[in-house]
């Protein structure tokens, strides 16, 4: 399995180009997906000037590469979206699926604009965001999740 490490530093330019590719947008609230969405959407809250952001969260993976039959929402979302600009932000689209449940899930409960921000995208996701940044067939570690990562490949 090839495996792909990031630094914080990778993440705070990751972060910073992210913030460029949404420019004009101006979502009314950013939501982020837990629990892969939760750091990347409070950077981003920091570099887009927007502190109105709430989470809800997606259950799909169990491990490394094994997931679940189909995401579940797990946790709902807390605040009202009705009528209002969003933001939905996760860590990577993998498959995709749990970025097409979480976007079916805002528009149900009346998001107006909704747009999805990932840090990366995997070449064969089945959903592609409106803004990320890199591309990798990489399984991804992220630098807030080492510990649970290492523990995970060492299974393998």
């Amino acid at each position: 399995m090839k495996l792909l490490y990031l630094e914080w530093k990778d993440i705070e330019q990751i972060i910073a180009e992210l913030a460029k590719q949404i420019g004009e947008f101006r979502p009314q609230v950013l939501v982020g997906i837990s629990r892969g969405g939760l750091v990347p959407v409070r950077l981003l809250s920091d570099y887009l000037g927007n502190h109105n952001v709430a989470i809800f969260r997606i259950e799909f993976y169990k491990g490394i590469g094994q997931t679940n039959d189909k995401p579940e929402i797990t946790h709902p979302l807390t605040i009202d979206v009705k009528g209002k600009s969003v933001l939905i932000v996760d860590d990577v689209s993998d498959s995709g699926k749990s970025l097409i449940v979480a976007k079916g899930y805002l528009e149900k409960l009346g998001a107006g604009e909704t747009r999805i921000a990932t840090l990366h995208l995997k070449p064969g996701s089945g959903f592609r965001p409106d803004y990320f940044v890199g591309e990798t067939d990489a399984w991804i570690v992220y630098p807030w999740e080492k510990k649970e990562a290492k523990k995970q490949i060492d299974s393998l």
